[in-house]
């Protein structure tokens, strides 16, 4: 079940996609393919949001924090903005401190408008994103199609990152969703327990730019033993981890609030995400009142390895023209 609402904010139109399915409510944005809100029940079955917000929809126009929605070409930071493919060197949109790219600068999917396509059944609805990035428009090789495939169903939300080249370049789609299972953002993440399937990170440098694998066993980045988030010297999350089982069948993931009990698994086919604990809050006003205040979220960026075409022994997340590009992530809700 769905429904369709146009609203126009700082003479921008935007199409707003309110699905609604067993255990859970989703709303999207044709800009950006942007989740809006994710509403799923606590433990005495009260629907509220779980997805940190904007409060004035115009917000989401410029996005400096790229919130909830899909990025790309390619995620997180490449090192000097710059990347050689097939013998040619290619600039990037220096967006990080003037010397590196993030989550692709201007040419970001975050500030695309898609066109969508809804397929509605009894148990499931599917909303499909499409956008043809053309080559001219692009400091990126190639034209492509990008697909992004919702599907919501019964307390679970699918996202399939889909695309196709004309030409060898480099891919490396996410979705930027912040979530706070506190519900309606009532409170910040800090308490919140974490589960990370993962034994290594791609180090940072002292700019934020990955550069090599790092065990993290034993460390205060090492969550393979579920506990609270702000334990054990936490200094912020901001990394990208290895996944240690690629399976769709094992979450990568698992986020709880010991007060709503709601509960978050994540399961993905890439072989990468980023836990990011929203160490730089922006200026926007956030939904219900609340102001922009650090931790309010956690994201859970599945992608291949961030600068992994610098990074010796890394997925490089060059797609070939001769390929298909399919990968997916499920967000799993329930209580417990």
């Amino acid at each position: 079940m769905y429904t369709v609402l146009k609203k126009t904010t700082n003479n921008h139109e935007f199409n707003i996609i309110e699905v609604k399915q067993q255990n859970i409510e989703v709303s999207f944005m044709d800009y950006g393919a942007t989740i809006l809100s994710i509403l799923v029940p606590d433990k005495d079955g009260l629907l509220e949001t779980v997805l940190m917000g904007y409060e004035n929809l115009g917000s989401y126009i410029e996005n400096p924090i790229y919130l909830n929605a899909i990025i790309g070409p390619t995620s997180g930071r490449i090192k000097d903005a710059t990347f050689d493919l097939n013998g040619k060197k290619y600039n990037l949109d220096k967006n990080h401190l003037n010397m590196a790219n993030l989550h692709s600068g201007s040419e970001s999917f975050a500030f695309k408008v898609f066109n969508y396509h809804i397929v509605d059944s009894e148990n499931s609805t599917k909303v499909l994103f499409t956008l043809h990035k053309k080559e001219k428009d692009s400091c990126y090789p190639g034209n492509q199609v990008i697909k992004i495939v919702y599907t919501v169903e019964n307390g679970k939300l699918y996202i399939e990152f889909n695309a196709t080249t004309d030409k060898d370049t480099l891919l490396n789609m996410t979705n930027h969703a912040y979530f706070n299972l506190s519900g309606n953002l009532k409170s910040n993440i800090l308490n919140h327990e974490l589960y990370l399937n993962s034994s290594n990170i791609i180090q940072l440098d002292k700019y934020a730019i990955p550069y090599k694998v790092q065990k993290i066993l034993n460390s205060n980045l090492d969550f393979k033993k579920s506990r609270k988030i702000n334990s054990k010297g936490f200094e912020g999350i901001d990394h990208p981890f290895l996944i240690d089982e690629v399976d769709f069948k094992i979450p990568c993931a698992i986020v709880k609030d010991n007060k709503s009990k709601r509960m978050i698994e994540v399961f993905t086919t890439y072989e990468c995400f980023v836990c990011y604990t929203h160490e730089y809050p922006g200026k926007s006003k956030l939904l219900f009142g609340k102001e922009h205040n650090k931790n309010m979220g956690i994201c859970l960026e599945t992608q291949h390895s961030p600068n992994g075409i610098n990074i010796s022994g890394l997925e490089d997340s060059i797609l070939k023209k001769e390929e298909k590009y399919n990968y997916k992530t499920l967000y799993k809700f329930s209580v417990y």
